[in-house]
């Protein structure tokens, strides 16, 4: 069995990956064009009123946390991961940038969060439920933590079941993430992990399907512009 697919079938293994990476990651994601800007846009498309508390789930060295702060300028942002150096880059970047804000960073396993009921009133997961071991148990617990008549959103890669959509995402994902992310961070397993977990991800039906069967209602599905239109999407739900 390949590194990668021993990720698949472990994930808890996969924060430790990301902090070997960590430290170039930033370098890796600059290149991505349109990177930034597709995270400002699936948070906009939550349609936050600028006053909730949001949790920013997978917050990586957080682009995403920057883009929940500039959408919620009068409320309070917490960003949540499990690996220690990626939360490391986010503290040491993010904090300075925005000083008298209420923003915390917290090292913590997703899939054990155990903020009480109607914590939050909004949340927020970028590029995070694939990596998670277990989707429904995981949804349900971000279900219980989000207030009635909050938002979700999960900024992610979920392709279409059919040929072309998968051999478009591995032209994309072996073709050049892969090598460029490789050459810049010094590592190649993680990449060919994340790329193999967006094969074996849910469709778009069926994690919408998912979303609604773990008890949350309007669902809808927004693709990002450019050549990412394809591949890279918005789920937007909220909770009764």
């Amino acid at each position: 069995m390949s590194s990668a697919n021993i990720l698949l079938h472990d994930k808890i293994q996969v924060p430790k990956e990301f902090n070997k990476i960590a430290r170039r990651y930033n370098l890796a994601t600059f290149l991505s064009q349109g990177y930034a800007g597709d995270l400002a846009l699936s948070v906009q498309r939550m349609q936050l009123q600028g006053d909730e508390f949001i949790a920013d789930l997978c917050c990586g060295t957080g682009k995403s946390t920057i883009a929940c702060l500039e959408n919620v300028p009068r409320g309070k942002v917490l960003g949540i991961d499990f690996s220690e150096e990626m939360l490391n880059q986010a503290i040491a970047h993010v904090l300075p940038l925005y000083p008298g804000r209420q923003l915390e960073f917290r090292n913590q396993n997703i899939m054990e969060l155990d903020y009480p009921d109607n914590t939050f009133d909004a949340i927020f997961m970028a590029y995070g439920i694939r990596n998670m071991p277990d989707y429904h148990t995981c949804l349900l617990n971000l279900h219980r933590m989000l207030r009635a008549g909050g938002v979700i959103a999960f900024h992610e890669y979920s392709l279409i079941p059919n040929l072309w959509s998968r051999m478009y995402w591995r032209l994309i994902g072996f073709g050049l993430i892969i090598p460029v992310s490789t050459m810049l961070t010094g590592s190649s397993r993680i990449f060919r992990y994340l790329i193999k977990s967006v094969l074996d991800f849910l469709s778009p039906d069926d994690f919408s399907k998912l979303l609604k069967d773990t008890g949350f209602i309007d669902v809808r599905i927004e693709p990002l512009p450019s050549w990412r239109r394809p591949i890279l999407r918005t789920f937007i739900a909220r909770k009764p």
